[in-house]
């Protein structure tokens, strides 16, 4: 009997070691990358302290496993897990971090980079949207009043703090009417995107098909899509409705955390998968399609007018002066993900939408543009996605079957890990802007906005 005990105990050491190894084998060079990941652009990027970044978006397990060494004079960060795993983000002026993921830091610090024409002008002396300056008279209103109160309650109550709401921005009928900040955050400073991003590379697109560069129907998209691949097209690529084999989970190792966090080329892993579904035919929300989109993007315009699109395109034509695209190790803007911008930038961006590209009277994306981004795909059986951005529309059987209950069918959004939002709801001429570091899903973005739209109509 005694004999059979010290077996079974030996049997159940040698189970765990091997499941221990196992875990720590696929896991710790995952915890390593994403921490240092997050601690770079945290640091770099957003300017905040080692300290805060280790209480908020690093406290949880498993990755609180990890050691995450700043070297602010090589303008890095080592990720380890009990020294072991070893990895490294790198900052790089003007592009945020990027993860080295097994490349050369050296070569990656090389790679051609084309500065861009920056503002000369400061927001500071100039009227909100553009501008910082905002309309007092306008914010002191009753309604926007009450609002305020909301947001404020929302940073700082006891029963809300554990929420970690970082940010909450209001704009009505094109005026910033209240907004609130904490947790280490203020009003210049940047903010992760995740996949908030997918919807700035729709638009990103969007230009270049107004200029009849790019074309919906294109097919045969990248190079090595020679097989039955070639037949997907753009608007399968932006509607999610390509049909490659791909797994969206964030809960361990999977395609969408190798492409982040473990692959030097965020494209080429997404872009090697074999089809799954014919294209048109089925929706599966996916990472991998935008960072496939951004890559087509590069591919199409060349390196130069591809690093300097987003911001003297776009960002810089609509008031988002601080707003970064960060890369991977290839060049590549990681567009699914890796976008940091103040709370007033992701708002602007809002702004352009509810007001159907136009922005003060010059029209950056074409209505036909916005119409197209945000009608469903006949694939999103609640009408839930369009071009890279999430719809309310419903199903069309039953529209009340839709994503969020409390808000109308117009509503469409941005929307992101851990709780960001850029939220837009055209009958009330309304964005709502929340940031925040909420990895359980406590704030309720369809709670507040509908008390917010109650405010306003009463």
């Amino acid at each position: 009997m005694r004999k059979k005990i010290v077996y079974l105990l030996l049997t159940l050491i040698v189970i765990g070691l091997v499941y221990g190894i196992s875990y720590a084998w696929k896991s710790f060079p995952l915890i390593s990358a994403y921490g240092a990941k997050i601690m770079c652009s945290c640091v770099f990027v957003a300017e905040r302290s080692e300290d805060s970044v280790h209480n908020q978006e690093l406290r949880s397990f498993p990755i609180s496993l990890g050691e995450f060494e700043v070297d602010r004079e090589g303008k890095k960060v080592i990720g380890s897990v009990f020294n072991l795993a070893k990895r490294v983000a790198i900052y790089r002026e003007g592009q945020g971090c990027t993860l080295l993921s097994g490349e050369s830091e050296n070569l990656v610090r090389n790679q051609a980079f084309y500065s861009v024409l920056k503002p000369t002008w400061t927001q500071d002396t100039v009227r909100w949207p553009s501008g910082n300056i905002l309309n007092d008279s306008i914010i002191s209103l009753e309604n926007y009043r009450k609002i305020q109160e909301m947001i404020n309650y929302e940073l700082e109550s006891e029963e809300k703090k554990p929420q970690l709401t970082h940010m909450i921005l209001v704009v009505h009928q094109g005026e910033l009417v209240a907004e609130g900040y904490g947790n280490d955050h203020e009003i210049n400073t940047k903010h992760t995107s995740w996949s908030m991003g997918k919807s700035i590379i729709s638009s990103l697109v969007g230009l270049q098909v107004d200029k009849g560069v790019m074309n919906l129907d294109q097919k045969n998209l990248l190079p090595e899509w020679s097989d039955e691949r070639k037949n997907i097209s753009l608007t399968h690529m932006l509607q999610a409705t390509n049909g490659l084999d791909w797994v969206e989970d964030y809960s361990g190792v999977s395609d969408a955390t190798r492409m982040l966090f473990l692959n030097p080329d965020a494209a080429q892993i997404a872009a090697s998968k074999p089809l799954k579904y014919e294209p048109g035919s089925y929706f599966y929300y996916s990472s991998g399609t935008t960072n496939i989109v951004s890559k087509i993007l590069r591919n199409q315009l060349g390196e130069e007018k591809y690093q300097r699109l987003p911001y003297e395109d776009f960002f810089y034509k609509i008031g988002m002066h601080n707003t970064v695209m960060e890369k991977d190790a290839s060049g590549t803007f990681v567009g699914s993900s890796f976008v940091f911008g103040t709370g007033r930038d992701y708002a602007r961006f809002g702004l352009l939408m509810l007001n159907k590209g136009n922005w003060e009277g010059e029209q950056i994306l074409s209505e036909e543009w916005v119409k197209f981004a945000t009608t469903p795909s006949t694939a999103a059986p609640k009408g839930q996605y369009g071009a890279q951005w999430w719809l309310n529309a419903g199903n069309k059987e039953n529209p009340e079957d839709k994503l969020f209950s409390k808000l109308p069918n117009d509503a469409f959004y941005a929307g992101g890990f851990e709780g960001q939002w850029i939220l837009v709801i055209p009958s009330q001429e309304l964005v709502i802007v929340r940031l925040g570091y909420t990895p359980k899903g406590e704030f309720s973005i369809n709670d507040f906005a509908a008390d917010v739209i109650n405010v306003l109509n009463n």
